[in-house]
């Protein structure tokens, strides 16, 4: 399964691939076999011709899937890790090399792309229809690095909690993700009072302030932890 709970494709799976590989040798072998019969066995020039044909569009066919596997298996391995890849250097640095200030260094550049108007969107970043351009394992820390922004003054405590609903209901699901259910609870709790017009702005700033030590060494261990999912 990937990390949308869905099958993996063939080309991402190793064992699929081995047996597409082997299928298409031997269509391959079977397209020489066949060759060859005809060569040597057979007299009707009518059926040469069709037999080598035959074994021609078996051999192409086998050849092609040998091919698109190949290269498709090789375009895997070249995906770059979001929080480990080095542009300088082109490969990724080891993971015993990554700090906080790198992981959420890098979590601000790959969210920026969402902005609008110099504001993210929050809607953007958990939209099913971007999930081909962001892996599922990435979205627990788009909540964490949204209330890093809030206690470290970069963005006001209303208009977070004006995000509504919706938004209270993606921070419950992707924070429960990590077993942060206490902070997936109280978050969602304060967005639903905001929207109900209880403004606690002040007390939803100190409470997940007080949790700010909490929430980067989550930040950290889950980053580290599922780290060949950033791809």
């Amino acid at each position: 399964m990937n990390q949308n709970g869905k099958p993996n494709q063939p080309a991402n799976n190793p064992d699929v691939n081995d047996k597409i590989i082997r299928f298409g040798a031997i269509l391959i072998a079977l397209a020489i076999i066949g060759a060859c019969f005809a060569y040597t066995r057979l007299d009707s020039q009518l059926a040469k011709i069709a037999l080598f044909a035959v074994s021609g569009v078996v051999g192409i066919f086998g050849a092609f899937i040998i091919f698109v596997i190949v290269v498709g298996s090789r375009l895997e391995s070249r995906k770059t890790n979001i929080f480990l890849y080095d542009k300088k250097k082109k490969q990724d640095m080891p993971v015993s090399d990554l700090t906080l200030d790198e992981i959420r260094s890098r979590l601000v550049a790959f969210m920026g792309a969402f902005k609008y108007k110099g504001r993210i969107y929050v809607g953007d970043l958990f939209d099913e229809k971007y999930s081909s351009a962001i892996p599922e394992a990435i979205k627990p820390l788009f909540c964490y690095e949204l209330l890093c922004e809030v206690i470290e003054d970069r963005a006001k405590p209303e208009v977070f909690l004006a995000f509504g609903f919706e938004c209270a209901e993606i921070f419950s699901k992707y924070l429960a993700k990590t077993e942060d259910y206490e902070l997936a609870l109280k978050v969602k709790g304060y967005i639903l009072d905001f929207a109900d017009g209880n403004e606690n702005t002040l007390e939803f700033k100190e409470y997940i302030t007080a949790k700010k030590q909490a929430i980067e060494e989550k930040m950290f261990s889950y980053t580290i932890a599922n780290i060949e999912k950033f791809k």
